[in-house]
């Protein structure tokens, strides 16, 4: 393949050609520690959150979590070791009681996400997506077709469209 031609099929790619249609969202409630946890499992960056009508109200990142840490290194919630990491044969053996959830109450998703949302249309070209990624010094982007949210594009999903 010709790097004229590569060019040519980038610039005809649209966000619905490299947009995910399966996204994970947290809501507004979602205590942070759920949050913090489903980043790390998923290994993603960020995700929308909803509001109780399941409508996308906002934007939390592991930027948003690491700002507020370090604003309030005390609202971290400290869990026992193995909090997450519990093996499905102690789950089975019964061992469950000795998994220590931390009893404090710990602040939402809705307290501390980024609450503008940005959204491309769904025919929109790569170079607009990339356009409004830099322009607003974001990572992801909802995708929308008529008004309704379809996909989410983030900045590896970019990259991986390209090394195709």
């Amino acid at each position: 393949m010709t790097a004229n031609k590569s060019s040519q099929e980038w610039a005809s790619l649209l966000a619905q050609d490299i947009m995910r249609t399966t996204v994970l969202t947290v809501s507004t409630s979602t205590v942070l520690s759920e949050v913090e946890r489903l980043l790390s499992e998923h290994r993603i960056s960020g995700v929308p959150v909803t509001n109780e009508a399941g409508h996308i109200v906002g934007v939390i990142s592991m930027r948003d979590l690491i700002e507020h840490y370090s604003e309030d290194p005390e609202a971290r919630p400290s869990h026992s070791v193995g909090f997450y990491n519990m093996s499905s044969d102690e789950f089975l053996e019964g061992k469950v009681e000795s998994l220590e959830i931390p009893e404090e109450s710990e602040e939402t998703a809705g307290e501390i996400m980024t609450a503008e949302v940005f959204a491309v249309d769904a025919d929109a070209g790569l170079r607009e997506v990339c356009q409004k990624l830099v322009q607003l010094k974001i990572h992801r982007v909802l995708v929308e077709d008529q008004g309704r949210t379809v996909g989410l594009i983030s900045t590896m999903d970019i990259v991986k469209a390209l090394a195709k």
